[in-house]
């Protein structure tokens, strides 16, 4: 077996994503020599390049299974980790055993207390890996292995609206509903005011028949965001997104007992344990899962344990290349409690750059291709002409 990470970063027009993911504000570079930066009106820190980590591990059969983290910023720590630490894990081991080995890395520096962050991300990708292989040796695709298909389309909701201004934005609006998505969510976070505006516009621009949600990226104190769910709750806003900072379990609490609209949150976390808190205090009316921190493997554990508390999921999707899009999408196939899948047009469409048979949304839907493992046919060339420090194990 051979393990290779390979880190990603693509150029980017920022202003294509002004208002989505990965750039929901106005991009600030930082004053040192980097791609990275603040928004002004976010704290968050984000790159100038789609950046994020793949993982190809090739059997000794000659099966080679790739995987990807979500790492928008810094994803030579993830590969760092891929090489040094998990790789010596695997090397020799039979990749069939996808539960024996994500045990086998996450016990590796439990007891160091690496349980969270890049360390979970670099497993999650090797884990995504090893399904991709599991599926081209059983020559099943991986929802199948996972226990089959919940449905035969997922329903997405379009991430964020480009542009600056409110007309900027309705106007995206109505595009995405013109392109048939039925669920649109809006960033916001730049005060109460502000917010219920943009909201507004956007609801009489689309009308009362589209499913509004609202991403506030932790901007604001328990209070005020339910101050600001009771005036979105009058527009018809289905969700709030992380209304306040995830480390406030009592306050999430509140919330969730204070709006009759779904207050959901989860992006961050990784494992099962991080979000049993929230599952067991019913902190959360919807969890946020993001496949390419959980990997395959616990975010599908993860949505078990939150169906067993009759809490939905509709899956965090950021920005990253193909193999984190197929993923997530067999995943959201494979699982009982999802209402949407998250999706970025602008990131969906760089991500098909390289695919050879790129994947299609239909209608505000997407299908998994009947094809093994994750089902992606990977331009490998092209991907590495973006590689800035990929190692081999």
């Amino acid at each position: 077996m051979s393990i290779e990470a390979i880190v990603v970063k693509v150029d980017r027009k920022l202003q294509s994503f002004s208002g989505t993911a990965g750039t929901p504000g106005t991009f600030v570079s930082s004053a040192v020599d980097s791609d990275y930066g603040w928004t002004k009106e976010y704290s968050s820190l984000y790159s100038k390049k789609i950046e994020s980590l793949l993982v190809k591990i090739t059997t000794d059969a000659g099966i080679a299974g790739w995987g990807e983290a979500q790492v928008p910023v810094g994803p030579e720590a993830p590969e760092a980790l891929v090489r040094q630490v998990l790789s010596p894990l695997l090397l020799n081991e039979d990749p069939l055993q996808t539960e024996v080995l994500w045990y086998r890395m996450y016990n590796s520096l439990r007891g160091r207390g690496h349980r969270d962050s890049f360390m979970m991300d670099a497993i999650a990708a090797v884990d995504t890996a090893l399904w991709d292989i599991a599926g081209k040796y059983y020559d099943q695709p991986v929802y199948k292995l996972l226990g089959g298909s919940f449905r035969d389309a997922i329903p997405l909701y379009q991430s964020g609206l480009s542009g600056n201004s409110i007309e900027e934005k309705v106007a995206s609006a109505q595009d995405a509903v013109q392109q048939g998505y039925r669920a649109i969510k809006i960033y916001i976070g730049k005060g109460i005011q502000a917010d219920v505006a943009v909201m507004r516009a956007v609801r009489e621009g689309v009308g009362d028949e589209i499913t509004l949600l609202a991403d506030a990226l932790w901007m604001y104190s328990v209070h005020d965001a339910i101050r600001l769910g009771v005036e979105l709750e009058k527009l018809g806003v289905a969700l709030l997104e992380a209304p306040t900072v995830m480390e406030d379990v009592p306050g999430h609490v509140d919330l969730t007992r204070s709006l009759s609209l779904a207050v959901a949150q989860g992006e961050t976390e990784r494992t099962r344990y991080q979000f049993l808190p929230y599952l067991k205090e019913r902190a959360l009316d919807v969890i946020q899962p993001d496949i390419g921190r959980t990997g395959i493997s616990e975010g599908k554990r993860i949505l078990t344990l939150a169906e067993t508390f009759n809490i939905p999921a509709a899956l965090h999707m950021a920005i990253g290349q193909c193999v984190y899009v197929a993923a997530s999408a067999h995943v959201a196939t494979a699982v009982p409690n999802l209402l949407w899948l998250e999706m970025n047009p602008a990131m969906f469409e760089m991500a098909n750059r390289f695919q050879r048979k790129p994947w299609t949304v239909t209608n505000g839907t997407l299908k998994v291709p009947e094809l093994p493992g994750l089902g992606v046919d990977i331009d490998e060339a092209s991907i590495r002409r973006y590689n800035d420090s990929g190692m081999r194990a």
